[in-house]
């Protein structure tokens, strides 16, 4: 806090002002202390003189401290005995003025201002506040060192938060406990998350469904349960055996079922008990301290829950079940140097837990309907059509050109494609694509005289030289002098350009919204099926070979007479047909060698 007047040694008139002031009230470490990333602190020390002042040194210090300590019951064994133990884990000065070893320095009146700043790794512990005598605090000390008078000293409290990443499991799983109770009851109580932030409240869904007629379910008790562990030296292997065990109970809910209203239908099929309770946590760290484990300091919390059954016999039974939870600090609730919440209201609660849910991972209870990406509109998703020409040799005939009307195919991407009208598109693709591969004469003249200016053999793209049959392939490519760059789009000037035939035939594509519904269909083939190639009345083309000649192995031996090569029998389609007799398969044998020898 600000100092205004200093009281003895006469030193009132002399500081009107000293303060610590942060730029930040607090440091915030999201995840635990091995993923935390490091956080900046800076300040400035002010100083407010209205007349002259004598002072050896003016220093800035941070220190963190930790303290364990528990005293024992007296009614237990050694009862009334107190264990503590108190160690400083952080130092940092600053040494901002100093006029030596036994001198004196003074400062003219005026106003003085000494930033400082530090970086606070992420491993180090957050503050913990709120227990009795046990602690982790980092406190901060000014200090004007005075030769011959007391000296001024102002301090200030730090508070370091360790809240939750956005990418923590506890925010997005939730917590239940389900079972069935034989012939009695079937149960589930759940949380929507694990982690809860200090000072708001816990939703906990209860859904009971009784399994015997006549079971009456009595009071339902729902208590939030605080455990401390405390270690004097928590880095020995031993700690164990130095460690003080506590529970408290943070809150209790108490809460009857109204029999007669309460009662509704589960599921369609079964009846039983459904509702919700809040349980609202205490706005302040003396009676809720958030879950840590640091420093010999271990706080854990849990729901445990106690539902009476009254059995038709009369007597009671009693169901129990407990729920870990996580309740951590956020950073959007302040607190103030006495632990307590600044703003209590519920306004400001809610707003904290609105804050989280923008930052944390969506919970699947919450978005499981929404609209999937196939009834998202696609326009405005699609591949742009003439406006991608300008980047890619081809672009101005990827699509403008295409033959298939694509924008007529926008009505049918939110509803089912009929049968015939794909196959009518389909076949009409078909046929356009058929009539644009076999050119006119003329077509094929004048890519014959194109031939002859390159120094093409006439052959090299048709059968023969000469021939000018319509189903001549074109020259799939022109030399890039022949291109009129003028009536060209940026990017398609390329030495080789491609013919229009060509660009038409492999830019005819559907839209994507077309593809994916259009069910795979076999491609036409050439090829005979099995059942022709056994019936005779197709005759397989061998490939290309070597020609080889067959003997026939005369009556003397080493002689041998040559029968046929493997080309000579595609000439001979009655070779092998089906159906002849053995002595007609000898005859012609016979015929075929004496031809040969006359030849």
């Amino acid at each position: 806090m600000a100092l205004s007047f200093f009281s003895g040694g006469g030193s009132a008139s002399h500081a009107k002002y000293f303060d610590i002031r942060l730029d930040e009230d607090y440091i915030v470490f999201r995840g635990s202390e091995h993923e935390a990333s490091s956080a900046h602190l800076s300040g400035k020390l002010l100083l407010c003189l209205s007349e002259p002042l004598s002072m050896k040194h003016i220093r800035l210090h941070l220190t963190g401290i930790s303290r364990v300590c528990w005293q024992l019951p007296s009614t237990s064994s050694g009862g009334g005995r107190k264990s503590w133990r108190e160690r400083v884990f952080y130092e940092k000065t600053w040494k901002f003025r100093d006029a030596g070893k036994g001198k004196t320095e003074i400062l003219r009146a005026g106003n003085y201002e000494y930033p400082f700043e530090v970086i606070l790794e992420g491993s180090m512990p957050e503050s913990v506040e709120g227990l009795n005598e046990t602690y982790v605090t980092y406190r901060f000390k000014a200090e004007i060192g005075r030769k011959y008078a007391k000296d001024i000293i102002v301090r200030r409290p730090l508070r370091i938060i360790r809240t939750l990443d956005s990418s923590a499991l506890e925010l997005s799983h939730a917590m239940s406990v389900e079972n069935v109770w034989p012939n009695k009851i079937e149960y589930s109580i759940s949380t929507p998350t694990k982690a809860v932030i200090f000072g708001t409240s816990i939703r906990i869904d209860f859904r009971l469904i009784p399994l015997l007629k006549g079971l009456r379910i009595g009071q339902i008790i729902s208590q939030l349960i605080e455990s401390h562990d405390l270690t004097l030296n928590p880095e020995d292997p031993d700690s164990i055996r130095n460690t003080y065990k506590n529970t408290r109970t943070v809150m209790t809910d108490e809460h009857e079922l109204d029999e007669d209203n309460s009662m509704e239908i589960i599921d369609e099929s079964v009846e039983g008990y459904q509702f919700s309770r809040h349980l609202d946590l205490p706005k302040t760290l003396t009676r809720c301290l958030q879950d840590t484990d640091t420093k010999g300091i271990k706080v854990r919390h849990k729901l445990k829950f106690r539902v009476q059954l009254h059995n038709p016999d009369g007597h009671i039974s009693e169901l129990r079940a407990t729920l870990p939870v996580s309740i951590f600090i956020s950073p959007t609730l302040a607190i103030d140097d006495n632990n307590n919440l600044v703003d209590q209201t519920p306004q400001s609660a809610q707003r904290a837990v609105n804050d989280l849910s923008q930052t944390a991972p969506p919970l699947y209870g919450e978005h499981q309907f929404d609209q999937l990406y196939s009834q998202l509109d696609p326009n405005g998703y699609r591949t742009p059509g003439p406006g991608s020409g300008g980047v890619t040799p081809f672009g101005a005939l990827s699509r403008n050109i295409s033959s298939e009307n694509l924008a007529s195919m926008n009505a049918l991407t939110n509803t089912d494609i009929s049968a015939s009208a794909l196959h009518s598109r389909l076949s009409n693709l078909h046929n356009n694509r058929f009539s644009s591969t076999h050119p006119s004469p003329s077509e094929n003249e004048h890519d014959s005289d194109a031939n002859r200016r390159l120094g093409v053999p006439g052959d090299y793209f048709g059968p023969s030289s000469g021939s000018h049959s319509p189903a001549s392939p074109e020259l799939s490519r022109r030399p890039s002098d022949e291109v009129d760059h003028e009536q060209v789009h940026s990017g398609m000037a390329t030495p080789f350009y491609p013919s229009y035939a060509e660009a038409e035939t492999l830019s005819r594509v559907p839209s994507y919204s077309t593809a994916v519904r259009t069910t795979v269909r076999p491609c036409d083939s050439e090829l005979p099926d099995y059942q022709a190639v056994m019936a005779g009345d197709v005759v397989m083309p061998q490939p290309p070979q070597s020609p080889q000649r067959a003997h026939i192995r005369s009556s003397g031996r080493g002689s041998t007479t040559p029968l046929y090569s493997p080309m000579e029998v595609l000439h001979l389609p009655n070779l092998f047909h089906r159906g002849g007799s053995h002595t007609d398969e000898d005859e012609r044998r016979l015929r075929l060698v004496q031809a040969r020898a006359r030849g």
